[in-house]
């Protein structure tokens, strides 16, 4: 069976992570895999490494707004180059992940007798916007899932929505999954986020950390402004880059916490260093299911996240993970104090999260192939 997966962006985020996992442990008989992404960067940069074909149009990958991008003449082009590659490559599937990418690939896939399944990696109507915005990228997605044979709803709530509006034939729940992980011990990853300070952590440190991409959806500076409510040997590791970089480094200055919070950028394989933190934070203003949370569960580390996508569902099944309203550096700040004071209860807080297993999610994703 061939399949081949489309998404706009090249960079490593948890659409590009969930690609990247299926893409590359479909079994291997059996199966010819190619992905079609907008550019190059860290996803494309892996994909190879794997030994994965890779085909870019570098118009997916446009910044613009959703509306723009869409009727734009740049991405009629591109709906008309993704048809002329699913017509030479002849797949018998499109898996199509992110709301761009499932209106463009439905639209270049119409007619031509193909699978076409999308994934839902947090509805976009739901993000923060004006009403008129959310009221026509909602009637964007209804309509776009017309055009869609099958859709994979990670999220109990996105698939609690999508039953409204959708055919439920269409519809499958399907939460993100991780692997084992190598996790390097505490002492060894405490080491290795002293070297990137250019400074020892002491033992009566507190270290709160996160892995985001520095965009607007992942509420970092929430993050930021929780860390000026906190006092004396609080300090928070921020690992990731992104387009926000600039807008947090003027809010450290700010608020005058240059010695507190640090920007550590990307770090390859970041989820190996989390037993060095104490504590992690997601503050994110819109999710899917993200790994990042999972894979802190997984370090037996207490999260402190948000009440968005798919957070509320981890937190019912992991007693470890503290949901907290979005935007709300008060609240935020309040979790991550009391966390902190409470010693032994940050020692054993900790717990791992099973049920979401990459073994799981590939299966289930292939029954949907099917």
């Amino acid at each position: 069976m061939k399949i081949i997966y489309a998404i706009t962006k090249s960079n490593w985020g948890g659409a590009q992570r969930y690609l990247y996992d299926l893409a590359s442990n479909l079994p291997a008989s059996g199966w010819e895999v190619k992905v079609v992404a907008g550019g190059r960067g860290i996803l494309t940069e892996k994909l190879q490494a794997a030994g994965i074909k890779i085909g870019t149009l570098p118009i997916l990958q446009e910044t613009s707004s959703l509306f723009r991008s869409l009727f734009s003449f740049v991405n009629f082009k591109a709906i008309w180059n993704l048809r002329k590659i699913i017509k030479e490559e002849r797949p018998d599937i499109l898996h199509l992940n992110s709301s761009k990418i499932m209106g463009l690939g439905a639209l270049a896939a119409l007619g031509l007798k193909i699978k076409v399944v999308s994934t839902i990696h947090g509805w976009p109507f739901l993000e923060p916007r004006f009403f008129p915005a959310k009221a026509l990228i909602f009637v964007f997605s209804w309509f776009s899932a017309l055009f869609q044979d099958k859709i994979i709803l990670i999220t109990k709530r996105d698939f609690n929505i999508a039953k409204k509006i959708i055919p439920s034939k269409k519809l499958n729940y399907i939460p993100n999954g991780i692997g084992p992980i190598d996790f390097l011990p505490s002492a060894a990853a405490r080491a290795f986020f002293s070297d990137k300070l250019g400074r020892k952590i002491m033992s009566n440190e507190a270290i709160v950390g996160t892995v985001a991409e520095l965009t607007k959806n992942k509420g970092l500076e929430y993050l930021v402004e929780a860390a000026k409510h906190l006092i004396s040997n609080h300090k928070f590791l921020i690992i990731g880059e992104g387009e926000e970089r600039k807008k947090l480094e003027s809010l450290i200055a700010k608020y005058r916490l240059q010695n507190t919070v640090f920007l550590l950028g990307f770090i390859p394989e970041a989820a190996r260093y989390l037993k060095g933190l104490d504590i992690f934070v997601l503050p994110s203003l819109k999710e899917g299911l993200p790994y990042t949370v999972l894979e802190a569960l997984a370090a037996e580390l207490p999260v402190v996240a948000t009440e968005v996508g798919g957070l509320p569902d981890i937190a019912q099944t992991a007693k470890s993970c503290f949901i907290v309203s979005p935007g709300n550096p008060e609240a935020l700040a309040a979790a991550i104090e009391k966390l902190i004071s409470e010693k032994k209860g940050r020692k054993k807080a900790g717990g791992k999260q099973l049920e979401n297993s990459l073994q799981n999610m590939v299966s289930k994703t292939i029954q949907v192939y099917q």
